[in-house]
Formats: structure tokens, C-alpha cells, sequence
């Protein structure tokens, strides 16, 4: 089957690599996604990863589990969509599903006709208020003549280092842990120094290390770790924090300081924002509350809970992962970063 984007049409199967940025060549469902033509679905309405080492076809009333690791369709199957992924039939979305799609936030988008509905991951059922209209709700799509019928490939995540082409490669002196399959998030820290050279030295004394150390006076973007993988900067003392799809990155200067950095200085921590942004799946929200050390000290629910954390998909800083004692990277303008 091979790793990248796959697109299915007609009983074939094309591989978009995207390291490369080609087209493998086009072969048949038949014999190379073992299971899936036996089962009927060597033509899918639809396909999801739902990145736990599962893909899922969806065809006609039924749908077939495949497995990454074994590079096969799981016994079993087919099986009825309705009652197996809970609130689709009420959505009336149990049969002929056009397209689906994992956004990285843990919800899947599924489309069928001129509407969608999203499905929670993680609770396991469809969310309440769907569906809805594409046409008004994903700007540009019926404009574009894509208001209805849309169709998607699947994409089998595939661990592929993912570097920032502007960074420097700095690799950490130790690994960090392999991802969980939990939504995409970025977490903001400071490193409470003045240099970058100080900062390094710390990481290779502590092995404390991030994903990426940035220097907004010099706009010097240093790299640790590939972005799929996880970085090192949080005890995970309340839950394995690093290891939950965390893109972490440390700031050079003090959190006290953040409100009063420079246009230039948070352009550029947002244009590194935006370049990780390009490579991997974290959307462009926070919805948290940046304070200063007092502002942390009376208000301990600004920092998540657990599940919080385990449901949270966006930008957030040190001062909002479960289980930690700072507060950087202080009352940073967050809005000014996403904007």
C-alpha cells in the first residue's frame, strides 16, 4: 500500500507522495489493499484515518476496517454503519457517505450531498447540530462548484520527518516519545534567558528539549525535533503532555517581558507559527487566557484539567498544560499571533 495520500477511482489506487510532490503509478485496489476487494470496497465511497492505526471505508450501508501495521483488512467486517458509529443514522448520514476527512483537531468531517456533520473522535459519536449546509459553513467550497457530492482521499499519516525549510537542524541529544493519537496542538514557552546560546546550553545540561528554539531580536529558528514527533520541554507529571501531539516551542527572552516585545518580534513568532502550520494539522485558535505570574497564582483554572488537555486542539503556553507550575510565556498577545 505504501505511505502518502491515496486517491481511489474506478477499482485503482494512486499514491500522492508528499515528500516528493508526485504521483506514484496508479494499481489496482485489488491485491495491493488486501481484504478491501474481497469485502466489496475495491471501490469506497469514502475513506478516513483516524490516526490509531485504523483506516476506515465507508461503501453504500457498510464500512470495512483496515489496518495500518498489518497492511490488511481486519476480520469481521463489513459492518453497518448504523449502529456502529453512533448519531449518523439520525443525521441520516448511515449510507452513501461521499467524503470524509480527520482535520487534526480530533474530529472527522463527513460529507454526503449539499451537507456535513462532524464526528467526535474521542467521545465516539457524531456531534449535536449536525448536519449542516456546506454551502455557507466552508467558505469558497460552493462557490467553487463544490457545494454538493465533494469527494476526499485518505491519507496514511505516515511519521515522515517534517522540517521547517528555514530552521536550522540542531537534533536533541535525546529522542522524545512517539505521538498519541490526540488533536494537534502548539504550547507557547519562554526560556527565562536572554541569549539562544544560553538557552542551548540549558537543554543539553537538563535534556529539556523542545521542538524548536526561536530568537525573536535575531529571528534565528532553531529545530530539535521533526514536528511529528514528541519534544521534551513538559515533566508530564499529570499525563504524558509531550507525547499528545505537542509542537512546542521555546521563545528566547522572559515571560514578564512578552507584552511589551516589539511589532517585529511577534511578527516573527507568528510567521513561525504559520510555517508549522503548513506541515501539520494545528488550527489557527486558542480560546485560553494568557496572564502574567499574579494573574496564574489567582486563578488556578487557567490551567486545563486533563481532559481539557486531552480535547484541546490550538495555540496554548506552559501556563495552561495540566500538571505544571510556570506560567510563561506570560500575558503574550495570543490574538496578535493568530491573527
Amino acid at each position: 500500500m505504501g505511505t502518502g495520500v491515496h486517491f481511489f477511482r474506478a477499482g485503482q489506487c494512486l499514491r500522492y507522495d508528499r515528500g516528493e510532490d508526485a504521483a506514484g503509478v496508479s494499481l489496482a485496489v485489488r491485491g495491493n489493499w488486501p481484504g478491501i476487494a474481497e469485502a466489496g470496497f475495491d471501490q469506497p465511497d469514502a475513506a478516513v484515518n483516524l490516526e490509531t492505526g485504523k483506516v476506515f471505508f465507508f461503501r453504500g450501508p457498510d464500512y470495512v476496517r483496515y489496518d495500518i501495521a498489518t497492511d490488511r483488512a481486519d476480520s469481521g467486517y463489513p459492518l453497518p454503519i448504523a449502529g456502529n458509529w453512533p448519531g449518523l443514522r439520525e443525521a441520516g448520514f448511515d449510507a452513501d457517505i461521499d467524503a470524509a476527512a480527520n482535520w487534526g483537531n480530533g474530529k472527522v468531517y463527513l460529507f454526503k450531498g449539499p451537507n456535513y456533520l462532524r464526528y467526535d473522535i474521542a467521545t465516539d459519536r457524531a456531534d449535536p447540530g449536525y448536519p449542516l449546509p456546506i454551502a455557507g459553513n466552508w467558505p469558497g467550497l460552493a462557490d467553487a462548484g463544490f457545494g454538493a457530492s465533494v469527494r476526499a482521499a485518505v491519507d496514511l499519516f505516515d511519521g515522515r520527518d517534517l522540517w521547517l525549510p528555514n530552521a536550522e537542524r540542531m537534533p536533541a541529544a535525546k529522542s522524545g516519545p512517539k505521538y498519541r493519537p490526540l488533536p494537534w496542538r502548539g504550547v507557547l514557552h519562554t526560556t527565562e534567558g536572554p541569549t539562544i546560546a544560553g538557552a542551548l546550553q540549558t537543554f543539553r545540561d537538563t535534556d529539556f528539549w523542545p521542538t524548536l528554539t526561536i530568537e525573536p531580536n535575531t529571528f534565528r529558528v532553531v529545530q530539535h525535533y521533526s514536528l511529528n514527533a514528541g519534544a521534551r520541554a513538559l515533566s508530564d507529571r499529570a499525563t504524558p503532555a509531550n507525547a499528545a501531539r505537542c509542537v512546542q516551542i521555546e521563545i528566547v527572552g522572559f515571560a514578564a517581558q512578552t507584552p511589551s516585545w516589539a511589532p517585529e518580534q511577534l511578527a516573527f513568532v507568528r510567521d513561525v507559527i504559520r510555517d508549522i502550520e503548513s506541515l501539520v494539522p494545528i488550527p489557527r485558535q486558542s480560546g485560553r487566557t494568557f496572564l502574567d505570574a499574579a494573574g496564574v497564582n489567582s486563578r488556578p483554572g487557567n490551567r486545563m484539567s486533563v481532559e481539557e488537555w486531552n480535547r484541546f486542539s490550538g495555540w496554548c503556553g506552559h501556563q495552561h498544560v495540566p500538571g505544571e507550575s510556570h506560567w510563561d510565556p506570560g500575558a503574550l498577545d495570543i490574538d496578535i499571533l493568530l491573527s
